[in-house]
Parts: C-alpha cells; structure tokens; sequence
C-alpha cells in the first residue's frame, strides 16, 4: 500500500523532504565523541523533536537518525552488535512522529566509509552484508521506503541496493528505494562516475527514485540534476548542503543560503525533481521556506529516456549509433595482470567473449580487477547462466550482450 501511495505521489506531485539531522544534534548537545546514531535509543525526545520540527515545517518525508548505523561505522564506538537495536528504535520513534502528520519515514543508509577493492580492502560481498543487517532491521521496523544516500562511490550504492532488494524479500514488504549520491564540484562522484552514467544504472535496475545529495549547494546540485534528468526513467531526489562550510571560532557553521534554495526551487521541478530537501547545515527553516513554493505542487513525472546506452563506471555509450570494439577473450589462463591490456584503449567498448569453460570465479575477479583500468562499457558473449549470474552481480553500469543468455542490467547490441 505505501509503496503504490508513495509511488503514485512522486509521479504526480512535488513532495518536500527533510533538513540536517546531524547539525540539529549538535545544536542539542551532541558532542564530537559521542555516536549520534545512539542518541535514537538514549536521547529520544531530542531526536523525535528534530522530527516534529520538519514536519511542522512541511516536510511530506523524514529520515531516520541512522545515517552510520551501520556496523562498520559503530565499530567506532564500540557499538557494532546494536545495528538491530539502534535502527529499530530509530524507525519506531520516526515512525510514531510521522503518523501525526500523515508523513512517510526513510530508512537514511550511509555509506561504510572504506573504499572498494581494488583501491582498499572492501569488498562488494562484505559491503552488501553490512548494509543487510541494517536495511532489513529497519524494514521490519516499518521504515515507508528505504534511502541510500550520500554515496560517492556507484560500486557502494549497488552493494547497497542489492542488500535491499534482498531485504525486502527476506522481510515481505515490497517498499520503495531511493539512491542518492555525493558529487565532487567536478560534477563526478569521487570514484569518477559522471551524474548521467549513476541516474541511468539505478533507474535501469530498479530504483524508485534517484538523487543527488550533499556535495555543496543548490546551485551546484542543480547542474547535476540537469545532467541526470534526460537519463532517469524514474523521479529526481535532490537534497543539497547549506552552501559551504566555515570554521568560526574553533566550530563549523554555515551561511544561510534560503533564498537560493527557493528561487531554484521551479528549476529543479521542471528537471524532474519530486523530492526535495536539504542536507548538511539545513533546518526546518529551510524547509518552512521550500514548502512555502512547492508544498503540495502539482507536477506529473514523464520520463522520455530510452534504454539505448550501456555504461562502464565512468562513461555512457550511445549503442543506437555505430561503435568500435576491442576484442578480449577471457579464458582459464586468465591472471590479474591481464587488465593493463585494457587501459587507454582508443575504441568505444569492450567485446568480452567468455569462455564456456571460464570458473565463475575467475570471471569474477576479472571484473572487479579490470573495470577500473579500461573505464570503458562491456559488451560480453554469455553462454552459461552462471556466467550472467556472475555479471548481473560484478558488473557495475548497463552492458550489453550479443546472444540471448544475460541478466535484467542488459541491453541487446550488435556488433
């Protein structure tokens, strides 16, 4: 029911989402060494006010105070076995604020903080892991939809989303997602993946809404929004910081920046944004201020992108034209050394013709190993579907496929 209610919302009106948590717990007496997440279970009243206050304001959504609850984020504090408890507080107490106000209640997903291999030590099966255990304890909390966000790297967001996906079927609720990225001002997340490559994936294989977060103000936000929306087949989230920050006596403060987040507001409407709100530094005035504008704003969402792309972590290609293609055949003798073959390449993608007999395994490794050296989008020849399998879950973007074996992240291509 809330999935179809919410859903059918987001294509049809703007609805406003909410400020800062982080900076409104500072403002109540967090302190620098203490774990904000905790402050659902032992500082509930601060909490469920910062809540009240949004909703006051016009806030249609709020997230939950779980931002690092993750298990990798609370190891700091010493926390890591409360991951159930602490999410479940969090979604009970937002949830029992929102029921005032008719409001819905997001799950707020953080990323772990360590990078991806082959640039750190984690792992996409470790990643998706870590975010399983928090998805699925707040989606049987009764979390409305669930929000990945503030992710700067497209391999994150995917071990992320594939956690909810397997959450939401461990737990029988079919809810919503949302995936929301960080970018740097170079308009590309820190792992270098552009705005239109992120918003095309994520709706392609499944997101309900896709977004950008953080990353500066409005007006910056505002030209990533503008690059992703012709590639979105699914409504835009948008929930930029208070400007930059400062540092004024020893603390962090930010300008107010309210007339720019209302006198972009239209704009970010007519690029495709049904969800907006503020990050870092925003608060309830923010919010009064956006609601003002667009509270209740009747807009109906029509997507005109067309599946026609594939895409590597860091570019899209356009398969309706004519493309060239640099032939690899991945066999048993592969090894990890293999993978300089495919940088600097001139052609336009990749032709990955795979073995029958390839272990999936070593596929495996040859797409975690290679896909940040060629920077170019794979196209593969899949004749097993334990191969597809492999693909579906190691591939980070849209690929595309010359036969008929593949996963639902394809696109049939001729080459």
């Amino acid at each position: 029911m809330v999935l179809a209610l919410l859903k059918d919302e987001l294509y049809r009106r703007v609805l406003i989402f909410d400020g800062a948590m982080g900076t409104q717990l500072i403002q109540n007496g967090l302190k620098e060494d203490e774990c904000p997440d905790l402050w659902s279970v032992t500082r509930q009243d601060v909490v469920a006010s910062i809540h009240r206050q949004y909703f006051e304001a016009g806030s249609d959504c709020v997230e939950t105070n779980t931002f690092g609850a993750n298990r990798e984020k609370l190891k700091k504090y010493g926390l890591e076995n409360e991951v159930e408890n602490i999410n479940k507080c969090a979604v009970k107490l937002a949830k029992e604020v929102a029921k005032e106000y008719s409001g819905y209640v997001g799950l707020s997903v953080g990323p772990t903080g360590r990078l991806f291999t082959p640039s750190g030590d984690l792992s996409f099966d470790e990643a998706e892991r870590i975010f399983y255990e928090q998805i699925l304890s707040g989606i049987q909390a009764g979390a409305d939809f669930v929000s990945i966000e503030t992710m700067s790297d497209i391999k994150e967001a995917k071990a992320a989303f594939f956690a909810y996906k397997k959450a939401k079927e461990e737990a029988k609720r079919d809810i919503p997602c949302l995936v929301s990225l960080t970018f740097e001002q170079n308009k590309r997340l820190l792992m270098g993946t552009p705005p239109e490559v992120a918003a095309y994936y994520f709706s392609v294989i499944g997101c309900d809404i896709v977004g950008a977060n953080c990353s500066g103000g409005a007006m910056q936000l505002l030209e990533v929004i503008k690059q992703m929306q012709g590639f979105s087949f699914v409504p835009l989230s948008v929930k930029p910081n208070a400007g930059l920050p400062k540092v004024v006596d020893g603390k962090t403060v930010y300008e107010s920046c309210i007339p720019e987040f209302v006198n972009l507001a239209d704009e970010f409407v007519e690029n495709g944004v049904r969800l907006y709100g503020g990050c870092c530094g925003t608060n309830p005035e923010y919010i009064r201020a956006i609601s003002k504008v667009l509270k209740g704003k009747e807009a109906l969402f029509e997507s005109s992108t067309q599946k026609r792309f594939i895409t590597s972590i860091y570019s899209l290609l356009d398969i309706s034209q004519k493309f060239s293609v640099y032939e690899f055949k991945l066999t048993n003798d592969f090894s990890a050394e293999a993978v300089f073959e495919l940088a600097g390449l001139e052609e336009d993608a990749i032709f990955v013709d795979i073995n029958e007999n390839v272990e999936p395994e070593l596929l495996k490794e040859f797409l975690i190993e290679s896909q940040d050296f060629s920077k170019k989008p794979y196209v593969f020849n899949i004749k097993t579907k334990s191969h597809a399998d492999v693909i579906e879950r190691y591939y980070f973007g849209v690929y595309g496929v010359v036969g008929n074996i593949h996963g639902k992240s394809a696109v049939k291509v001729q080459i």
